[in-house]
């Protein structure tokens, strides 16, 4: 189960995982754009979830863009995968995208994620 945070909440969490993943910078971009509207910033159990609804690049439909993910426990992304879908769907998204600070996510994800780039 996913709550709402606030933008201060997502800088925090963020910091946690700079340098590792993020320069301070993308870090405090991120949370600035928790104000916007059509940004969602969620935390639950597993850690930390920041996406927002948007075409996709052919602009055919909508996908839910993951700005941020960050898992405070092993195995995360596996008890969350259905969740996050479930989310797109309820928000009429096609796919879930993301840009992976790692190599290999292609060979983990179902066919309704999109990764970007490494």
């Amino acid at each position: 189960m996913f709550r709402p945070v606030a933008a201060s909440e997502v800088l925090a969490r963020l910091r946690r995982v700079v340098p590792r993943v993020l320069t301070d910078s993308e870090a405090c971009a991120i949370a600035e754009r928790c104000d916007n509207p059509g940004t969602l910033a969620l935390a639950g159990a597993d850690g930390l979830l920041v996406v927002r609804l948007q075409p996709n690049p052919a602009g055919t439909a909508l996908e839910l863009f993951v700005l941020a993910a960050v898992a405070d426990r092993f195995g995360a992304f596996r008890r969350q995968d259905a969740a996050v879908l479930q989310m797109a769907r309820d928000l009429q998204a096609s796919t879930v995208a993301f840009r992976a600070a790692r190599r290999g996510w292609e060979r983990v994800l179902g066919p309704e994620w999109a990764p970007r780039g490494t």
